[in-house]
């Protein structure tokens, strides 16, 4: 286990992870990219869920559970499933496995959805 990285708090809403991102990244789509690591990743990639905090160790706090805000791409519908598109958005899954979540609601004038997780 790396510092205060772990899969203790598996159910909570939000959790610790490491990252290379920055602050200045809080609030975009995240993915799994390594060992207990989130990052932007590649289209596609699955959606973990929104970039809370990044502190200076490198470790940050990912908003996994419930009803999260986030950026979008692309065309999305209420109800559909999401990915990640690699630069912090989130995109509709189409017919992808690998979508999570639902849309529940989408706010087109700002560019966001609220995804349930």
């Amino acid at each position: 286990m790396f510092g205060a990285v772990g899969n203790q708090d598996i159910f909570g809403r939000s959790r610790t992870f490491k990252t290379s991102l920055t602050s200045a990244d809080v609030g975009k789509a995240v993915t799994m990219v390594g060992n207990n690591e989130v990052g932007l990743g590649v289209s596609g990639d699955l959606f973990v869920g929104v970039l809370g905090r990044v502190e200076k160790d490198g470790t940050c706090r990912v908003e996994c559970y419930g009803n999260v805000t986030v950026p979008y791409s692309g065309t999305i519908a209420v109800g559909n499933k999401v990915v990640v598109d690699g630069n912090g958005n989130v995109k509709d899954a189409g017919t992808s496995v690998s979508g999570r979540g639902f849309v529940s609601v989408v706010d087109s004038t700002n560019t966001k959805v609220q995804v349930e997780l």
